[in-house]
């Protein structure tokens, strides 16, 4: 049995090996750059103790703004089920433009249903949020037909994806109002399904911002996002240099303060 065991420095290179193989597929990829800016409206509602109705407005632009890419719009109703538990049930539609180095042909509709959990715990001053999010996506085939664009059918997808976020104080051991913040995270996209064929790799999102909590229901931030995108020919991957601001608000119902 010995005599077929691999020498620890034969593991070790296979162990490297088989690590650098995604890395070099998608080296081996036509990679298109564009430098985007984002800007976003978070928010929540608090209806009781438990639910609360989520929602957020993202206007996306490219060049760095003198395309239209996107418009994404979001909404779900979320429980909260233990200080650290949240989960979420939604809806979410997007518009999407022909922009950059890369564009498509025609704008490209979609439907999203969604279901979403979150987890959340704290490493000293640092609160960590992990997301996790699966949904079921009706994209629309747009095509010139008689002199007009229209969707010609709708596919079916679905798409899990995961995000890691930490949120470090920068002023003392809590984020109180007028305070200053720091935001670093990772998301990544995995498409699934039937009609899902060379891009089951999506997108991945890794993400820096700098913010102040203005108030106890307002928060500000600026950042950076890097956006690398799978083409669905599996070919082709699309870097975003993303310039991001995000308006976070909070409210609760009149008699709804806990």
């Amino acid at each position: 049995r010995d005599s077929m065991r691999l020498p620890s420095h034969a593991r070790c290179a296979l162990i490297v090996g088989i690590l650098l193989v995604p890395s070099r597929l998608i080296a081996q990829r036509q990679t298109f750059e564009n430098v985007n800016a984002w800007a976003s409206w978070f928010g929540d509602v608090e209806l009781s103790k438990r639910w609360s109705i989520d929602h957020d407005l993202n206007w996306r632009r490219s060049g760095p703004v003198d395309e239209l890419a996107q418009w994404l719009w979001r909404v779900a109703i979320r429980r909260t089920v233990s200080p650290n538990l949240r989960v979420a049930f939604g809806y979410a539609g997007s518009d999407t433009h022909p922009y950059g180095e890369l564009p498509v042909a025609f704008r490209t509709p979609e439907h999203r249903i969604f279901e979403q959990l979150q987890l959340y715990h704290a490493v000293n001053r640092v609160q960590v949020t992990h997301r996790y999010r699966l949904e079921q996506r009706w994209t629309g085939r747009v095509a010139a037909v008689g002199g007009d664009t229209s969707v010609q059918n709708w596919v079916r997808t679905n798409r899990a994806r995961y995000l890691a976020r930490a949120t470090i104080p920068l002023q003392g051991k809590t984020l109180d109002a007028g305070e200053w913040f720091v935001n670093v995270g990772n998301e990544i996209f995995l498409n699934f399904g039937a009609n899902v064929a060379q891009n089951v790799f999506d997108q991945n999102r890794m993400q820096g911002s700098i913010g102040r909590r203005l108030s106890s229901g307002v928060r500000l931030e600026l950042g950076y996002l890097e956006q690398l995108i799978q083409k669905s020919n599996g070919q082709q991957l699309e870097r975003n240099h993303t310039i991001t601001t995000a308006l976070t608000t909070s409210f609760h119902l009149p008699g709804e303060r806990h």
